[in-house]
């Protein structure tokens, strides 16, 4: 079937838009390029949409595939470009699993690192689950050989990887919770332990006695001050060990649904349920409209936030830090900005206080 001219010249406009991103931070033949999901996420499109439109760039040899690693620069990139001035780049890392839970503006982080370090480039990459560290090692060693690398802004990553980066070299600023062997590292991070005991301790005072907790991880350092912030307020409310019941997200919105419907079902249903994340409320307040469980009268939903407008609109209590996602990431290019220029950062470890907010808009 012929593909329609509008779709053809859509196509093409994106891949003069990849080429422009390609020579604009100066990659060379050999360099690793985006995986369609980051070139999708770069244009506005899909991973889809964006994986053809980089076909006709590999039609042009000016990108190369090679089967298992990934996407790089061809030889038709010119041997005239290899004498282009590189852009630095800034890459954010984060694992796949969290693309869809994430609550980070990202927006926000390209905005903040470009006013603080100039004009830099900033690179998106979601780390597959297989082989992950060779994933970075790749894509940071390739930046680092060709003088590209201005730094490295992991988000939620494994504890290989933060160790990669803390064995590789250069800047690095970790946005979350460092594991306990790797405080070499600088980081800026939440105070997960107080968002947690404040989100349960609420539930006391308001006279629930069945909980719930749903997280979108298990073992990071993050989610375990979280659990251990709610078993605090649990504690000092002499609670029983089963007044808690605690779910994981299993990376699949539908599995979570049925997880969440069968979770709501129960004679012994949780009468309050904390979320790690706005994406898990929504699905938790769907399901619970659909079973006729009305909010709050019969179930309270209260959920843990992004200090952003659209966080502040969500009419459930909530906790978040007490300075705008903004702010968060102006601190954060600050921090990498001190480490490109060599200097010794006057606190490595920054631990943001939380506040509660139980209102509800009128």
């Amino acid at each position: 079937m012929t593909t329609p001219v509008s779709e053809v010249s859509n196509l093409m406009m994106l891949a003069k838009r990849i080429e422009g991103d390609i020579r604009s931070r100066g990659l060379q033949e050999g360099d690793r390029y985006l995986t369609a999901a980051d070139a999708g996420l770069m244009l506005g499109v899909s991973a889809a949409t964006a994986h053809r439109a980089m076909n006709l760039l590999v039609q042009k040899q000016f990108l190369t595939r090679r089967h298992g690693r990934g996407t790089f620069i061809g030889s038709g990139v010119g041997a005239g470009d290899k004498r282009r001035p590189r852009v630095r780049t800034v890459f954010v890392l984060m694992p796949e699993e969290q693309r869809d839970v994430t609550s980070v503006q990202l927006e926000e982080l390209v905005d903040a690192m470009r006013k603080v370090l100039g004009p830099v480039g900033v690179q998106f990459s979601f780390i597959p689950p297989d082989n992950s560290v060779a994933y970075v090692r790749e894509l940071i060693g390739a930046a680092q050989r060709s003088g590209q690398y201005c730094g490295a802004v992991p988000i939620s990553c494994s504890r290989d990887v933060y160790r990669y980066l803390a064995e590789a070299g250069g800047p690095v600023v970790v946005l979350g919770s460092l594991y306990p062997d790797q405080r070499s590292l600088a980081s800026l991070d939440i105070d997960y332990h107080q968002a947690g005991y404040l989100l349960a301790q609420y539930l006391v005072r308001k006279g629930h006695k069945r909980m719930a907790l749903l997280t979108t991880g298990g073992g990071r350092p993050g989610d375990n001050a979280f659990y251990d912030g709610v078993s605090e307020a649990l504690t000092e409310a002499d609670l029983p060990h089963n007044a808690l019941m605690m779910r994981i997200f299993p990376h699949d919105f539908e599995a979570f649904r049925a997880q969440i419907r069968e979770l709501l079902e129960r004679a012994d249903r949780p009468s309050g349920i904390i979320c790690g994340s706005d994406r898990l409320l929504g699905v938790v307040a769907s399901t619970a409209e659909e079973l006729g469980l009305l909010v709050p009268s019969r179930l309270e939903l209260i959920f843990q936030g992004q200090s952003t407008p659209a966080t502040e609109r969500l009419p459930y209590p909530h906790v978040q830090p007490q300075l705008s996602f903004r702010e968060l990431a102006e601190r954060i290019a600050r921090m990498l900005k001190e480490l490109v220029e060599g200097k010794t950062l006057g606190q490595e470890r920054i631990v943001v206080p939380v506040v509660l907010y139980e209102g509800r808009p009128s």
